[in-house]
C-alpha cells in the first residue's frame, strides 16, 4: 500500500485565492466566522526556492488538543516507524471537501509523491501575509480535479466513520490516516480503488484553466 493521507478542507472551486466568484465555505467555524482560509491557495503554483520548477504548497486544518498541534506521520500507512521524524516523502495527499447542499464528501484534488511535514511551515506572501503549510509537491505531481467531475458518481466519494453503516473514513478530525494499522479489508480495498483513480486519471486539471 503506498502512504496516503486524506485532508478535509473548505470547498472552493479553484484554490487560488479568495475572489468575488470563489470563497471557501464548509470550513470550520473559522472559515465562517472570518470568511477566510488558508487552504485557499493549495493548488495555485509557486516557483520553488533555487529551484527550476513550481511546486504547490498545501494546508489543512489541524486539531486541538494539548501540546503543539503536528501531524502524526507515524499514523501513515508505511510510515509506522517514523515517530521521530519530522517529514516524509513520497505521500499521496488527497484533498476533500463537502459542497455547499451536499451530504457527502468528495476529492477536490491530489498531490501525488508529496512531501508532508509534522509541524506547519509558513512562507511569507506578499508584504502582509503569510501562507502556512503542511505538504508540498512539484506542480506536475499535482491535480485539482473539475467541480463537475468531483460530483459525479462515487468515484471520488469519501466516507466518514460517523455515517450511518459506515465502519471507516472521517472521524471528528481534520485527517485520516488511511489504511493503517487495524484497517478492516473493506477500508483497504476502498483505499486501493482510490489509488488507482488517482494514478489513472487523464482529464482535465483545472490547476490550468482560468479562474472565472
Amino acid at each position: 500500500m503506498k502512504p496516503i493521507i486524506f485532508a478535509r478542507i473548505a470547498d472552493m472551486k479553484y484554490y487560488k485565492g479568495i475572489t468575488e466568484n470563489d470563497k471557501p465555505s464548509n470550513g470550520g467555524s473559522y472559515v465562517k466566522d472570518t470568511q477566510n482560509a488558508h487552504e485557499c491557495y493549495n493548488f495555485d503554483p509557486i516557483p520553488a526556492k533555487e529551484q527550476d520548477y513550481e511546486k504547490c504548497i498545501g494546508f489543512s486544518q489541524m486539531s486541538g488538543g494539548r501540546g503543539v498541534r503536528q501531524l502524526h506521520i507515524e499514523n501513515i500507512c508505511g510510515c509506522e516507524l517514523l515517530k521521530n521524524e519530522n517529514v516524509v516523502n513520497d505521500v499521496y495527499v488527497v484533498f476533500v471537501s463537502k459542497a455547499p447542499g451536499s451530504k457527502t464528501m468528495r476529492v477536490v484534488g491530489f498531490y501525488k509523491n508529496a512531501t508532508v511535514y509534522r509541524y506547519p511551515h509558513f512562507m511569507p506572501f506578499g508584504e502582509d501575509y503569510e501562507q502556512q503549510y503542511q505538504y508540498e509537491a512539484r506542480k506536475e505531481n499535482c491535480i485539482l480535479l473539475p467541480y463537475t467531475e468531483r460530483h459525479t458518481g462515487n468515484k471520488w466519494f469519501v466516507p466518514a466513520s460517523s455515517a450511518k453503516h459506515q465502519t471507516f473514513g472521517f472521524g471528528r478530525i481534520n485527517l485520516w490516516y488511511a489504511a493503517g494499522k487495524g484497517a478492516s479489508k473493506e477500508e483497504l480495498e476502498y483505499v486501493e480503488r482510490m489509488l488507482e483513480s488517482i494514478d489513472t486519471y487523464e482529464g482535465e486539471n483545472w490547476m490550468d484553466k482560468e479562474v472565472q
